[in-house]
């Protein structure tokens, strides 16, 4: 990802990656709800991240808003890794 924004850079095309967290979607059904109360707990914003908040991300990065962002990877994960 890194090396194809460097590569398109002078084409004026940005290249960003999202990392979703723990995304509340069907995948969560086969987790035991225990431990899924347990990840939560773990997450600082006490919540597990939605579809919307993906796309929202996405948005963001497809709009003029994000024109001068390349190369990154966007961590949507509620805070989980902060620690």
């Amino acid at each position: 990802m890194r090396t194809l924004a460097l590569e398109k850079a002078p084409q004026q095309i940005t290249v960003n990656a999202i990392a979703p967290g723990k995304i509340e979607t069907d995948i969560l059904g086969f987790y035991d709800l225990e431990v899924t109360k347990k990840l939560i707990q773990k997450i600082p914003l006490g919540r597990l991240g939605t579809p919307q908040d993906i796309a929202n991300v996405c948005l963001f990065l497809a709009s003029d808003l994000s024109g001068y962002i390349t190369g990154e990877t966007i961590q949507v994960n509620g805070g989980l890794y902060i620690h």
